[in-house]
């Protein structure tokens, strides 16, 4: 990657939409709970946990399990899953001996790829690279050797690295998958995969899917629900940082919506059907391959580094499938393209008192508009 397409992509990412004084706090009475281990560690099947199922239109909300979506859902609605796979993508490193640990975020070309900074423990560590400074990632046996060339954004713990090994095999090798520290467990990665997943290239996995299996897939079918596929490597999400919008930095993620996929979101649409993307990586696809003007979906594959808000949202999505979401992330400000901020505040509250679980291993939302 030359240098002044590196600029040009760190100037892009700390660009956002209009939307830079939107107001991303929840302001719930309670403090949310994350899920301290994945279901089936918590002794229920993955399509067990709970679902909040709402109604951006009359903001009726109603509180089921994830089993039993397809009451939700009908004839020629029209689910669209990510594909993507998980990477065990924190490794071992060392820098001057000082160990620390490096997280895998997006690879750019074959050797320039986005990491983020940990702490030996994993943990956050805000300690500034310099340029030019030389990492050992891996095992001793089989470490790589990387260069720092960039930051990526001055608000996050994210760094442009030149490496001439790969990364990805490296992972697969001695990597682990990313866990944080709410986690009272240590899943495998296996944990950190969905039914769809066969793209290798995702440093967190699109959870959204999680609670899906061949149960449910099939009683969606029987229903009369059709399916199709996008792929979106998600990059690192604790790179977030509180505050306006406009001080979020925006990863370049990969995706890529073909021809069948796009044929039948259109098609849906047209029908005057639902088009649900089961996860936000599945909105940042589709929005990144939706025209604004007509709002029909191109086979479209490549980089996006899209911001989804009530002032620019997707028209070719009409309902999601997501988890549950934390306050002062730019996932809050896509949900708010979906259903306005005091009707997704009732939800959450009444999902609080009812003791949902949040992030990656938690429940789940459905919102139909």
């Amino acid at each position: 990657m030359n240098t002044n397409l590196l600029r040009q992509r760190s100037q892009c990412a700390a660009q956002t939409s209009t939307a830079n004084s939107a107001d991303l706090h929840l302001h719930l009475q309670g403090t949310p709970i994350p899920a301290p281990c994945p279901a089936e560690e918590r002794g229920i099947a993955r399509d067990m946990v709970k679902l909040l199922v709402l109604d951006a239109q009359t903001s009726a909300t109603r509180h089921d399990v994830f089993r039993n979506v397809s009451r939700y859902l009908g004839q020629g609605d029209l689910l669209v899953v990510n594909t993507s796979k998980t990477l065990p993508a924190s490794l071992p490193a060392s820098m001057c001996g000082k160990p620390l640990r490096i997280h895998l975020s997006n690879r750019i070309t074959r050797s320039i790829y986005i990491v983020e900074r940990r702490s030996a423990e994993g943990g956050p560590n805000e300690e500034p690279f310099a340029v030019g400074d030389r990492l050992a990632i891996g095992a001793n046996s089989s470490a790589a050797m990387a260069t720092v060339i960039g930051r990526f954004h001055p608000n996050s713990r994210l760094w442009y690295i030149e490496c001439r090994s790969d990364l990805w095999k490296l992972a697969a090798r001695v990597g682990e998958p990313i866990r944080y520290g709410y986690l009272q467990s240590k899943p495998d990665v296996n944990a950190f995969q969905t039914m769809f997943a066969r793209d290798l290239g995702s440093a967190e996995m699109p959870s959204a899917a999680r609670a899906f299996t061949p149960r449910v897939v099939s009683s969606l079918q029987e229903r009369g629900v059709l399916f199709a596929e996008i792929t979106l490597h998600t990059g690192v999400s604790s790179h977030e940082v509180a505050g306006p919008l406009a001080e979020h930095p925006f990863l370049p993620e990969w995706f890529s919506v073909p021809s069948e996929t796009a044929e039948l979101v259109n098609r849906t649409n047209a029908a005057g059907r639902r088009v649900v993307a089961v996860g936000t990586t599945v909105v940042r696809a589709l929005a990144a391959a939706t025209s604004p003007a007509t709002g029909r979906v191109d086979a479209r594959r490549g980089w996006t580094d899209i911001v989804i808000t009530p002032e620019h949202p997707v028209p070719s999505v009409t309902g999601l499938i997501t988890g549950m979401h934390e306050s002062d992330t730019s996932h809050l400000a896509m949900l708010f393209s979906f259903v306005s901020p005091d009707k997704l505040r009732q939800a959450y509250q009444s999902a609080l008192e009812r003791g949902y679980l949040w992030h990656e291993f938690g429940d789940i939302n459905l919102i139909l508009s």
